[in-house]
């Protein structure tokens, strides 16, 4: 493998800049020259986004077996509640590690935080995978899962966004969402590996276990490839005309109209995400009984792929008709198609192509929007605004979607309650995007 640390890296240097006033941030995006690192470091960072994905979204998928082993109980719909909620409490970790790798890439550099937030996940990854269940060690057991979870949910924050920037300030000069798309891509398809390898876990045995450990070896493996990446030209030429660190609360203060945007806009993407290709088939399946388990099994894996063979198409019309106007129609068509999925549950009829529309509809509004919130945010405090906004959404609206859609279920009786609340979350994403001034 080459040295990717010894390649040159080319930088044009940017102007001072008084980032306390709004009207300055637009005028420190993307300005580099080509490099010739290129292959090797979007392999690098796009397979560690893969492997992250796939073991953060194994546990939701492996959910019902890992309820078996962890939270035994005679009400099964009780012990998989228990299950979801420590799903969700990955989630509330991660604003903790959106402002720890937040200010390691904002001030140490992009490199830094990616190399660390990947052997951070896989970890408790190893750990999950060897520790005793609930009939060894009793509550002990749970416990150690939801610590494992929470380290988890707080590592996996400095993932996504990392690489998202990362792989934006190489290589996003000219096709910005198209770029965008295939980073996107990488974490989607660690959770359709995710969906095809649980479909194949037994329910009885310890297979289960070999799938974490397995994580955990790969993981150790990213870690000692992303020391050879380099940093991103654009931060090394802000760091240079600006020594000192823009402290957090001047980068939140100037920037709470885009912070509020991308809270609302990767809440919806996240939850969608998690109703549609974790929660749904467990809920149509085991609780309603509305579809056969052999079906339900592979439809998070059918969605999952329908999702990253449409990013790349989203991208590329979005790079050539505009952010804004392509992620409005895609808003608007989602919450459109929501509307139709609920009134079928209403009914009690559930159709595999209506979610399967809905999912190619959000990347044509999840794309763009998140592209232009990284494209339209200062160099010096672009990850730390980027990975606070989608934590807090995350940890709002994201993972804990599957706990509250089953807690509705439970305490309404009504079998459509749960999309009533995914509605509710594509209406807010679809708001975020027409609030302000959304111009390309």
């Amino acid at each position: 493998m080459h040295n990717l640390s010894r390649q040159p890296i080319v930088t044009q240097n940017l102007p001072s800049q008084d980032i306390s006033k709004p009207e300055d941030l637009s005028k420190t995006l993307i300005i580099q020259s080509p490099v010739s690192v290129d292959k090797p470091i979007f392999l690098i960072s796009v397979f560690g986004t893969v492997l992250e994905y796939f073991e953060y979204a194994i546990y939701g998928f492996l959910a019902p077996i890992l309820a078996l082993h962890f939270f035994p109980s005679d009400d099964p719909t009780t012990s998989l509640l228990k299950t979801f909620g420590v799903f969700a409490l990955g989630s509330l970790a991660k604003p903790l590690g959106a402002l720890i790798f937040g200010q390691v890439g904002d001030t140490k550099g992009r490199r830094i935080s990616l190399r660390y937030s990947m052997i951070g996940i896989s970890v408790p990854t190893f750990i999950v995978g060897i520790v005793p269940g609930y009939d060894v060690l009793g509550w002990k057991a749970a416990f150690i899962l939801i610590l494992c979870r929470l380290f988890q949910g707080m590592f996996v924050a400095g993932e996504s966004d990392g690489v998202r920037i990362y792989i934006f300030e190489h290589f996003g000069q000219k096709r910005p969402c198209f770029t965008n798309a295939f980073v996107v891509c990488g974490s989607y398809i660690g959770i359709a590996l995710a969906s095809l390898v649980a479909a194949f876990i037994p329910m009885e045995g310890e297979a289960w276990r070999l799938v974490f450990l397995g994580c955990s070896f790969f993981g150790i493996i990213t870690f000692i490839l992303r020391q050879f990446l380099v940093e991103t030209p654009p931060f090394l030429a802000y760091q240079k005309s600006h020594p000192l660190p823009v402290p957090l609360k001047q980068a939140l203060s100037t920037n709470w109209a885009p912070l509020m945007r991308t809270i609302m806009i990767c809440g919806m993407i996240g939850g969608s995400y998690h109703f549609y290709m974790v929660f749904l088939s467990t809920y149509l399946s085991k609780v309603l009984g509305l579809i056969p388990t052999a079906n339900a099994s592979l439809y998070g894996f059918w969605l999952t792929s329908a999702y990253v063979l449409t990013l790349p198409l989203a991208g590329w019309i979005a790079d050539r008709w505009g952010l804004a106007r392509v992620a409005k129609i895609g808003g608007g068509i989602s919450l459109a198609l929501v509307a139709l999925d609920t009134i079928m549950m209403v009914k009690g009829l559930a159709f595999f192509s209506l979610p399967l529309l809905i999912t190619v509809g959000t990347a044509f509004f999840a794309l763009p929007g998140c592209t232009f919130l990284i494209q339209h945010c200062d160099v010096g405090i672009r990850f730390r605004c980027q990975s606070l906004g989608h934590a807090v959404g995350s940890m709002l609206f994201s993972g804990t979607t599957p706990a509250i859609c089953l807690f509705l279920w439970q305490h309404t009786g009504l079998i459509y309650s749960p999309f009533l609340y995914i509605l509710m979350l594509v209406g807010m994403g679809l708001g975020a995007l027409v609030w302000g001034d959304w111009k390309r």
